[in-house]
């Protein structure tokens, strides 16, 4: 299967997780970047500037150029949870990537907090923003640890 593991990283610890994906699957890895850099200071980027997206719906511009979709049959989406459901660079990503008719798109993420609802929010609004995308839940948190099992089922 054809896929591509984008990610989201404030950190670097979802990037360690993509590349992690991306070996098990052989997916090429696309990095999501907000066009403005947020905050290298903690507190500025989760409460100020990340906050104020989540609040607002804002929906920052992303560095591109995007990826062609149609050179992937499954796209995987990595990130953290932020206010409760993936960050807005990625709902840019999702809403910006054109023709997801036939895709299978599988959300992964990581949390701090480890409340599985906010998985649940994220995939739903994977949903909104990848119109006509397959969308199917990925591993969360802790559940990476069974990567292996999980691409083995899922055909990668």
């Amino acid at each position: 299967m054809r896929t591509l593991v984008a990610y989201f990283t404030w950190s670097g610890n979802t990037k360690e997780i993509a590349e992690r994906i991306a070996r098990k699957t052989h997916g090429k890895l696309f990095r999501i970047e907000r066009e403005i850099p947020y905050s290298t200071d903690y507190n500025t980027c989760a409460y100020t500037e990340a906050k104020e997206e989540a609040d607002k719906h804002l929906k920052p511009a992303i560095l591109g150029p995007l990826p062609d979709l149609s050179e992937y049959d499954a796209v995987i989406v990595a990130f953290p949870i932020w206010w409760y459901t993936m960050p807005a660079p990625v709902m840019t990503f999702l809403e910006s990537c054109s023709d997801w008719q036939g895709k299978k798109l599988f959300v992964f993420a990581n949390s701090y907090s480890d409340i599985s609802s906010q998985f649940v929010n994220a995939i739903r609004d994977a949903a909104v923003y990848a119109k006509g995308a397959d969308v199917k839940p990925g591993l969360y948190n802790k559940e990476i640890e069974k990567l292996c099992t999980w691409v083995k089922e899922n055909g990668f």
